[in-house]
């Protein structure tokens, strides 16, 4: 195996966003050591995860509120008080997007009680705080110390294989429209993203070295599985 394997972005920092149809999350790593993958845990009640809820929650002028874990809670109080009806809750709305052929820009997607509202927005706003999570993790980290300005970062954001070029050009359109640059975007598949992290595993050692030295190409003619457990197309 090969042990010297260097990382092919060109940023300092690279970041992967999995935006799923039930849970979502984020990971980002260094371009010099990318074997060292960080990543965030969020916290539900008791529960504690890598990936947070895909679901939105939005005031009543369609402004953001709160996104994951917290959208749940917080619309579970408005609930309570019967305040939440003014309120839009979307939750596995990234279905909308496998109707390939019906799909445009101005598409709407409906919240919980049956209110519509542009598609397009509901993903940008949720990929948008996915987004500002990640940069102040990176800050918290000391990864970046008092930054001043943008940081530059490189974005893979993952698509179902299955998707069809509309879907993926408004995927990219929410993207861009949630503060990411297209020329710092990459679309990739997510089964081919699985692919390759599996040909790429970290070699057994005592010391559990995580650095990108430690890590190989597996051997030619090993064979694998890729199997999506995802909560809907599982």
């Amino acid at each position: 195996m090969e042990k010297s394997i260097t990382s092919k972005c060109k940023k300092p920092i690279v970041v992967a966003i999995d935006f799923g149809t039930t849970f979502s999350g984020y990971a980002f790593s260094f371009s010099q050591n990318w074997g060292k993958v960080y990543t965030n845990h969020w916290q539900g009640g008791s529960l504690i995860s890598h990936k947070a809820p895909t679901v939105l929650l939005l005031d009543s002028k369609a402004e953001f509120v709160s996104f994951g874990y917290e959208a749940e809670d917080k619309y579970a109080t408005l609930a309570e008080s019967g305040a939440h009806k003014d309120y839009y809750l979307f939750q596995r709305f990234k279905m909308i997007l496998h109707q390939d052929e019906a799909l445009h820009r101005k598409i709407k997607c409906k919240d919980l009680s049956g209110k519509m509202l542009e598609a397009i927005k509901v993903f940008s706003y949720s990929i948008r705080f996915l987004k500002d999570h990640l940069m102040e993790e990176i800050k918290k980290c000391m990864i970046i110390q008092e930054a001043e300005g943008e940081v530059d970062l490189e974005y893979v954001l993952t698509v179902p294989a299955i998707w069809g070029d509309k879907a993926k050009m408004f995927m990219r359109e929410a993207a861009v429209g949630a503060g990411i640059k297209k020329e710092d975007l990459i679309i990739a598949l997510e089964p081919e993203a699985a692919s390759i992290y599996c040909q790429h595993l970290q070699f057994e050692n005592e010391e559990q070295d995580l650095s990108a030295t430690a890590m190989g190409v597996v051997k030619p003619g090993t064979k694998y599985m890729v199997v999506d457990l995802g909560g809907v197309s599982g």
